[in-house]
């Protein structure tokens, strides 16, 4: 029996061709790819040139008809079975078929979600990630200080707990190499110095970031547990890990004494302004919208900055940039900052260029080695519109003062990246469920242990099906980026082998294939200090040079967070009894980031608790197996089933059990073609606390 598909766009119900085929194929990562950590279907429909999708369509055929349908955007859309709500997701147009010059189909791609990953965060880096400006600190010897010893919520606001520990300082150093002395100090220090700030770099908590990206891309991800569905970015694993701010080989800043010490406060001061720190003052109109300005094709503004310098005899630099496209729309070194003028910057042109529309976000920041203070003015801002139309924005008084911007050090990495790496390491999922926004994101065990039994067997066709081999992996390499600090590069020499990495080959040697991972990220090995006399101390630091003892940059570095007792063993002349150091090992010493089994740094055992022990076993156990099989059936699925399915649900039949490979399926008759694999592991959920 043919069921009715109902599919809305933008919540109107479009019309359909009566006899098309509408097939969704719908799989889980696959044995032959596992790499694919987002997995929505599509389906391309052809919509007749009805009056109703006319209309909605708005005569896209029609090229004169101005403020016409944006086939540029994809727009919401639902299908539903006799209905019964199916699959929400959004519709792209692709173009219209025309017969006779007369439309005639209307042709439609439907995105399933979650969207494709590509689609949500294109090209865009870390350092577009606006909302991280929120845990932007004061280089301070205060704040640093205490980022270095505890950690800190936000500038001036001590961390509490680890959940709060959102900005710490790691000792990792960047050149300089530090001992502790044999005397009745035992204090961490260089030959002729304590640590220096400059060999310090701060640490962001990676779910600050994932909760930036949310807010940045309008996504929900479900940061807490849900029932059985656990959750990862919101575990207690994920909230110890952390991004060294590490962007540029050079350090935070360039202090204008040697050495600058805790004890010396020397560093640039700056401050940043958007659109939002000025206020529409006089003129003809606000031309803000939301603190950015529009521009459309054929308009021309400029901009000027005003600043009324409290101090004289100071230079410093202005530097202007698009913060959506990173453009440097202005920057002059060796600005006067003097009492008796005002500062103003040149007219700068803002325009669309050839597009029809483009929004400028501007931020102004000015540089300087001083504190120096600005007054208010009525015009700190002036927009000028065509050369004719003036508005002026006042801005409040504002100092300079010496600041970590995080934007400014967060690693070099797109957004897409970043998220593809976390779910490669930790082999992750990512879906929806009905009625929900919600991107679920668990690993792959903890999804897989959710599914729900079916059986079908009296709905398959037992005329034909076909019992393939599947293809075995007969050697998995698991592997970060090359290393490129000194401490790595021993350990290379000494054990031929990459510290991280995983490589292992089946003893038996039997046809199948290479399952490679890789991930974006650095491994470094981590050293517990000793003593000049050799004494082992227990506290952790990490190098951050090559063979030459120079500092290198590699790609980004994620770790453990944890904090250390240095109360026998103290660093700095503060006589510190705790800091931030990094680690390859959890606190609770049940996860590390190391693939394979490796040493625990802290007490020098080999922790099995590896990321392939933790994320991948089960699912490499299950396609190593033996006896492993795939099965390929048809069968006629009855609407109940269609509607409720999952790609983690195991198929039953004739009491044998499997998982869904992949499953193709006429949603108009229920006819399906299924790939199952023949189950031999029953997932257990993951260990993330």
């Amino acid at each position: 029996m043919r069921r009715e598909v109902q599919l809305y766009i933008q919540d109107t119900r479009v019309d359909l061709f009566q006899d098309e085929s509408i097939s969704i194929t719908d799989s889980i990562q696959n044995v032959s790819d596992i790499s694919k950590v987002f997995t929505p279907f599509s389906k391309q429909f052809n919509l007749p040139a009805s009056q109703v999708n006319n209309k909605l369509f708005k005569h896209y055929y029609n090229f004169d008809i101005q403020n016409g349908f944006d086939a540029r955007f994809r727009v919401d859309a639902r299908i539903e079975i006799n209905h019964v709500p199916f699959r929400s997701g959004q519709i792209r147009l692709e173009g219209v078929s025309m017969k006779d010059n007369l439309p005639h189909t209307y042709k439609v791609v439907f995105f399933g979600k979650p969207s494709d990953i590509k689609d949500i965060f294109g090209d865009e880096d870390l350092n577009s990630l606006n909302p991280l400006t929120t845990y932007d600190i004061s280089y301070t010897n205060s704040d640093f200080l205490q980022a270095f010893k505890v950690g800190l919520q936000s500038t001036g606001v001590d961390a509490t707990n680890t959940s709060n520990r959102n900005i710490v300082v790691p000792l990792i150093l960047l050149e300089n190499f530090y001992t502790y002395d044999t005397g009745s100090t035992n204090q961490l220090h260089n030959v002729n110095f304590p640590v220096l700030k400059t060999d310090l770099k701060p640490a962001i908590k990676l779910k600050r970031i994932i909760e930036a990206i949310q807010t940045q891309y309008s996504i929900t991800f479900n940061m807490a547990d849900e029932g059985s569905i656990k959750t990862f970015f919101g575990s207690d694993m994920f909230d110890e890990l952390y991004m060294w701010l590490h962007r540029e080989k050079s350090p935070i800043s360039l202090p204008e004494t040697d050495p600058p010490t805790f004890g010396v406060d020397v560093e640039t001061k700056s401050k940043k302004l958007t659109f939002a720190d000025f206020t529409y003052s006089s003129g003809s109109g606000d031309v803000l919208t939301a603190n950015k300005l529009v521009v459309n094709k054929g308009e021309s503004y400029t901009i000027r900055l005003v600043l009324d310098p409290a101090t004289s005899n100071n230079t410093g630099e202005i530097i202007i940039k698009d913060k959506p496209t990173n453009e440097l729309l202005f920057y002059r070194e060796n600005v006067s900052f003097n009492s008796s003028t005002n500062t103003s910057v040149p007219l700068m042109n803002l325009t669309s260029g050839n597009l029809n529309q483009r929004t400028y976000d501007i931020e102004f920041r000015i540089n300087c080695q001083v504190g120096v203070n600005f007054g208010a003015l009525s015009s700190g801002l002036v927009i000028t519109k065509d050369a004719t139309t003036i508005h002026n924005y006042s801005n409040s008084a504002f100092s300079l003062s010496p600041n970590i911007y995080i934007q400014d050090y967060i690693p070099k990495m797109k957004v897409l990246d970043f998220i593809t790496g976390l779910f490669k390491m930790f082999n992750l999922v990512a879906y929806t469920k009905k009625g929900s926004s919600t991107i679920y994101v668990q690993t792959f065990d903890d999804y897989m242990s959710l599914g729900t039994s079916r059986d079908i067997t009296e709905y398959i066709d037992i005329s034909q099906s076909t019992i393939d081999r599947p293809v075995p992996y007969n050697r998995v390499n698991f592997k970060y980026s090359d290393p490129v600090t000194q401490t790595s590069l021993r350990f290379v020499n000494q054990f031929s082998q990459v510290f991280g990495d995983l490589n292992y080959s089946a003893p038996e040697k039997y046809d199948g294939q290479a399952f490679n991972q890789e991930v974006p990220f650095e491994r470094s090995v981590l050293i517990n200090q000793q003593t000049s006399a050799g004494v082992t101390t227990g506290n952790i630091i990490g190098w951050w040079v090559d063979d030459a003892g120079k500092t290198t940059l590699g790609k980004p570095y994620i770790f453990f967070n944890r904090v250390v007792d240095s109360s026998s063993y103290q660093v700095t002349s503060l006589n510190l009894n705790a800091y931030n150091a990094p680690s390859n090992v959890s606190s609770d010493q049940n996860h590390t980031l190391n693939f394979g089994a490796e040493y625990d740094e802290f007490n020098g055992d080999v922790n099995t608790n590896s990321l392939f022990s933790r994320f991948y076993e089960q699912y490499i156990v299950q396609t190593f197996n033996q006896n492993g099989r795939i099965i390929k059936v048809s069968a006629n699925l009855p609407v109940s089933f269609v509607l409720n399915y999952s790609v983690n649900d195991i198929i039953v039949i004739n009491a044998q059990e499997y998982y869904i490979n992949a499953i193709q399926t006429d949603i108009t008759t229920g006819k399906s073609q299924l790939e199952l694999i023949v189950k031999k592991v029953a997932y257990t959920n993951s260990v993330l606390t």
